[in-house]
């Protein structure tokens, strides 16, 4: 296998033509915390990261259509019955905007949609469907008060250089043509010195489940390359590739995706990441299992207002626990179980009358009084 060709990456003073002519900022960054999965050895890895996506102030996901244009839905009315269009007005966000004389929303010019099957916060049914509508993992910062990022994340499986440099296409390419050139051969100014070409002579092993029939290699114009820089490309599904200098030959970095709304990281597959069990011991919990704790006909007479008391005589310091679940687990047994153990029967008669919700939020609040 050969190795990957050198490419020697621009300077920072060029980063402002990053977006061939736009501008390129730090809220650009990428969402996700990254993952190393390295999957087979060759000129090419399929590595993954943990990305948060953009949904509406309910939490529903909100959808991309490859199919449209910049500025401009091709989702018609038969379309929008699966996908509603998600409405509302200009905020001044930079990133978040209508369409031209429509309350469409877009992200960075990108209509944004609804999926009919998709009816709670974390539903995202529509990602990858016929391979053209997509989540839009969003950088942080480029929401508006219309939008955030998702509480859960998505694992997005990426397609990565043999050290799993990020690999990118252009949305102003077309079929198997490059439109990614510097402003003159020599300048070292521009789209190219920004967006570095990928090319290898040969790719070896490709990771599992990959079709070589999807990638191919074209010839740059000549007349226009950057001194230095290969004079072929390599294509993915007839879209060139490309690094981007701010990732700063890091694995994983993921700063160039969604930069002005035509860079985008080259997605293989995708799928929800397991949801995290929220704990009930919140500080709202705290906050509720303080008052009934605090209450002297309920606890605080028998154990003080710290918890720190030994109640009736009894070695058995409340507060030396620290560990919420731990002591839900313990109220629970006296309010269900009774007496057998010998307990108190003053403090089996106060267990018997809390419900589940008071004994969360009486667990919360003692946990705190560790000291």
């Amino acid at each position: 296998m050969n190795k990957l060709t050198q490419i020697t990456l621009a300077s920072i003073a060029a980063l402002a033509l990053i977006g061939c002519s736009d501008s390129y900022s730090d809220k650009d960054t990428a969402y996700g915390t990254t993952v190393d999965t390295p999957v087979v050895a060759g000129a090419l890895k399929a590595s993954n990261r943990n990305a948060k996506f953009l949904v509406d102030t309910d939490a529903i996901s909100l959808y991309t259509f490859d199919k449209d244009m910049l500025n401009t839905s091709n989702c018609d009315a038969e379309c929008q019955k699966i996908w509603p269009l998600f409405l509302g007005a200009d905020t001044g966000s930079e990133d978040i905007k209508v369409l031209p004389g429509t309350d469409h929303l877009a992200y960075r010019k990108h209509p944004l949609y609804y999926f009919v099957k998709d009816k709670a916060p974390g539903d995202v049914l529509g990602n990858n469907v016929k391979e053209v509508w997509h989540l839009v993992h969003a950088p942080i910062g480029s929401t508006d008060s219309q939008t955030a990022l998702s509480e859960t994340t998505i694992k997005q499986i990426l397609l990565t250089d043999k050290d799993q440099r990020a690999l990118y296409v252009f949305d102003k390419d077309t079929q198997n043509v490059s439109n990614c050139y510097d402003t003159t051969p020599t300048s070292g100014t521009g789209c190219e010195s920004i967006w570095p070409v990928f090319y290898v002579s040969d790719l070896g092993a490709l990771p599992a489940g990959m079709n070589a029939d999807d990638f191919g290699v074209i010839d740059r114009d000549s007349t226009r390359a950057k001194e230095g820089e290969p004079t072929k490309q390599v294509t993915y599904k007839g879209k060139p590739l490309y690094y981007f200098s701010p990732d700063n030959k890091e694995a994983l970095s993921t700063k160039g995706d969604w930069v002005k709304g035509v860079w985008h990281l080259v997605e293989l597959a995708s799928e929800k990441t397991p949801s995290q069990p929220t704990s009930p011991y919140t500080a709202e919990a705290v906050a509720k299992g303080k008052s009934i704790f605090t209450d002297p006909a309920k606890c605080a007479s028998c154990h003080g207002a710290d918890g720190q008391t030994p109640p009736l005589g009894i070695d058995n310091v409340i507060a030396r626990y620290g560990d919420a679940a731990l002591i839900t687990q313990k109220l629970k047994d006296m309010r269900d179980n009774g007496n057998p153990q010998g307990r108190s029967d003053v403090m089996v008669g106060v267990a018997e009358k809390l419900s589940d919700e008071a004994i969360i939020n009486l667990s919360a609040f003692i946990a705190t009084l560790k000291k």
